[in-house]
């Protein structure tokens, strides 16, 4: 089953305090980058082009799904996230 939408940038890093406790990240001039448990996620986009306020940015969820797989918290991100 196949998911598409967006997902507000404060949702994921709830996710993320919840599912990858102790989890850094890092605002880049182009993107995020976030480690955990010894692996860094090196490319999370920051959100759409334009001015990006950090109430309203939102991430598409392709991008969370695949940092969440990368970073091996998939299953307990679904549990917080459960469109992806």
């Amino acid at each position: 089953m196949s998911s598409n939408g967006t997902i507000p940038l404060s949702v994921i890093w709830a996710m993320l305090d919840h599912c990858a406790k102790g989890y850094t990240r890092k605002l880049r001039t182009h993107n995020w980058s976030i480690s955990y448990n010894g692996k860094t996620y090196p490319s999370f986009p920051l959100g759409e082009h334009g001015a990006r306020k950090t109430s309203t940015v939102r991430i598409e969820i392709g991008h969370v799904r695949r940092m969440a797989r990368f970073l091996g918290i998939l299953d307990c991100a679904k549990g917080q996230i459960p469109n992806l």
